[in-house]
């Protein structure tokens, strides 16, 4: 930002800057007019980067590097953390296979690139790489924001004057996209499916279809979670297969979700057939974390093997694949076509944000829509 004053009956100009963390700035003196001051002003204000005069400028790898050791690890989720490294990588080199036996590294950034030296036109061309390689819109948005995030904070450091990821443009496509929820009519027909193929996964994926939990959340749960004389359960805590720990939840708040009595109903069953298990498997059954959702020796249910069934199952009854996220959006719909408030909804799924749960709009099913033409109709019947 550039000032003008007088000094000493001559115009002074002064821009200020960040570096290392505190404002400075760089000033000249001695300008005969204010149309000259202002001249300079520009000129400095556009040409900053070359009057600041800095000790050792890092790489963007390396302070790229430094950025989420320093502020991610420890004050963000382990999940989070992953994506963000995941992220990095992209932005430097990529493994393409392109056959059975072979695989091709294609590079992005230069490692050995200094952080002020990325301009806006090399992060344009590193996006649309990732959209040729087929990256899907939503992970090159997590990739540009690692560098957005990254270049702000070197911005705040005094190393750069703009952020290279500010102004990137996304390829549009006219690409039909897949279902976000499964409709209410097919619901039975799905849960009766997984039901065929797997009873311990008809259980889990009934609970998140009808309580909205993460999957972490679900496959945390104790039987002592469950307070069935009045319908609740208490979400605590989620579990990281990857690194078999328990944590926190992402948004790291408790809440109670309250249930049908026929869902309470359910996980009772449930709790008896796993009692089951572990007298028929008595000396090989061991439950740790004493998980309501194990198998039948009491280790805890494979992400893997809930992810095949939730895909085979769906595509088999809906003739789409779904992730087990969408039994969220599911739920999430199911809400919205009973009219509960978007407050109870964002209570309910553990959002932090109304603005988070007001995503949910972008699943907005038919019945809503006939429902919403259906109400505005009648009202300007009213009117007209």
């Amino acid at each position: 930002m550039a000032s003008i004053d007088t000094k000493n009956g001559k115009y002074r100009v002064r821009v200020s800057y960040m570096q290392d963390g505190k404002r400075k700035f760089i000033s000249r003196e001695g300008i005969n007019t204010k149309a000259e001051a202002k001249r300079i002003a520009n000129d400095l204000e556009y040409n900053i980067k070359d009057h600041i005069k800095f000790a050792d400028v890092p790489t963007l790898y390396d302070y790229m590097d430094n950025y989420i050791k320093e502020y991610r690890e420890g004050k963000v989720s382990v999940a989070t953390i992953d994506m963000d490294k995941d992220s990095m990588k992209r932005l430097f080199e990529i493994k393409k296979r392109i056959s059975k036996t072979e695989t091709k590294i294609i590079h992005l950034y230069d490692k050995t690139i200094k952080l002020d030296k990325v301009t806006g036109t090399m992060q344009q061309k590193v996006i649309n790489e990732l959209f040729k390689l087929g990256y899907s819109l939503s992970t090159i948005k997590k990739t540009n924001s690692l560098m957005y995030r990254v270049m702000e904070r070197s911005k705040y450091d005094g190393y750069v004057t703009f952020n290279p990821a500010e102004l990137i443009e996304y390829r549009i496509t006219d690409e039909k996209k897949n279902a976000e929820y499964i409709p209410h009519d097919k619901i039975e027909p799905f849960l009766a499916d997984v039901r065929r193929r797997n009873t311990i996964h008809y259980y889990l994926l009934r609970l998140i279809l009808e309580t909205g939990l993460r999957v972490g959340e679900a496959c945390a749960l104790t039987f002592q979670d469950i307070d069935r004389a009045n319908n609740i359960i208490h979400i605590t805590k989620s579990y990281d297969q990857k690194r078999d720990s328990l944590g926190p939840t992402k948004t790291k708040y408790h809440r109670d979700i309250h249930i049908t009595k026929a869902l309470s109903v359910e996980l009772f069953k449930f709790y008896q057939l796993q009692n089951a298990n572990k007298i028929i498997n008595d000396g090989l059954y061991e439950n740790k974390y004493n998980f309501l959702f194990v198998d039948e020796y009491g280790k805890p249910i494979s992400r893997s093997s809930i992810h095949n069934t939730m895909v085979y199952c769906s595509k088999k009854v809906l003739g789409i694949q779904l992730s087990v996220h969408k039994l969220r959006h599911t739920h999430a719909t199911l809400l919205l076509e009973s009219g509960v408030p978007m407050k109870v909804i964002q209570d309910r799924l553990g959002h932090q944000s109304m603005e988070m749960t007001e995503k949910i709009y972008a699943h907005v099913t038919p019945k809503l829509q006939e429902q919403a033409l259906n109400n505005f109709e009648k009202y300007v019947k009213k009117i007209f």
